[in-house]
């Protein structure tokens, strides 16, 4: 057991534009009673449908995580999962009135100085941390040099290496024990990536359409387009979105190691893990 289950103290909400439809969206984050966990709702729909935060209610890993039905989905939610998973918030009701959540800055502390502002509250039961206990692998198949492998270990240790030839980003490589401490100070301020050439054709797929040079490291053909918050902000951005993946299964204990992996491996690897936990 570590520590007790936390939730907000009072209902946040936010208003912003979202990544890849472009619109404006406003979101409600609401305190859960205990053993509630994370759970995701539309209130722009018939009957307010609400899903919970796990790994099978995941329909797309194009660009984001995406949870939904058949019927309705909310895309982007690593950022602000990756927040609650950093920060600890056990119980909460996320409500978003459109298929996706804010952006803000292109990075979790948006969502991070909210939720502080708001304040946490320790409730009334321990939380229920799982510990990886035995080696799982998952490789993407198409790709031989993508894969990310889960070990046992205590805490909650990230590892990542983002290797690319382009001459401006190189490889880089990052390592945190993730603490409420770590996690606001050099993770959660980590923007997202994106390639300048990329960006035309993202939205002739109807994708980043709400993107500007605020929101993402924006890397040209020669250097960067604009001014970056940590010499090796990609590979923070990769423990970032890892971090926020990884709490479709709630608390856990272990070591995470990723090489070129993205939110498709992150959901396998979550998927494998839940009969590897205890």
């Amino acid at each position: 057991m570590k520590g007790f289950q936390q939730t907000l103290k009072n209902k946040i909400s936010i208003t912003g534009q979202a990544l890849h439809c472009g619109k404006d969206v406003s979101v409600h984050l609401i305190p859960q009673p205990v053993d509630t966990g994370v759970l995701f709702g539309r209130t722009d729909l018939p009957g307010k449908p609400v899903l919970k935060a796990v790994p099978t209610n995941v329909v797309d890993t194009l660009r984001s995580m995406t949870l939904g039905t058949n019927e309705w989905r909310i895309q982007t939610i690593e950022h602000l999962m990756a927040a609650l998973h950093g920060l600890k918030v056990d119980n909460l009701l996320v409500e978003v009135d459109g298929p996706e959540l804010p952006l803000g800055d292109g990075s979790a502390l948006y969502f991070v100085e909210k939720i502080l502002e708001a304040g946490l509250v320790t409730q009334d039961k321990p939380r229920k941390v799982r510990k990886i206990t035995s080696p799982v692998a998952v490789i993407d198949e198409r790709e031989p040099h993508s894969y990310l492998i889960a070990l046992p270990g205590k805490g909650l240790r990230l590892s990542y290496y983002f290797t690319s030839d382009h001459k401006v980003t190189g490889n880089q490589f990052a390592q945190y024990l993730i603490s409420p401490e770590n996690f606001q100070q050099e993770i959660a301020p980590a923007r997202t990536i994106a390639f300048y050439r990329e960006l035309e054709a993202l939205r002739q797929q109807g994708l980043a359409l709400g993107g500007n040079m605020d929101i993402a490291v924006v890397v040209g053909e020669d250097s960067y387009l604009n001014t970056l918050r940590f010499e090796d902000e990609i590979v923070r951005h990769k423990i970032l979105d890892l971090l926020g993946d990884l709490y479709l299964l709630g608390p856990i204990e272990g070591e995470i190691i990723g090489l070129r992996s993205g939110h498709k491996l992150d959901l396998e690897l979550a998927l494998k893990l839940e009969s590897h936990l205890e």
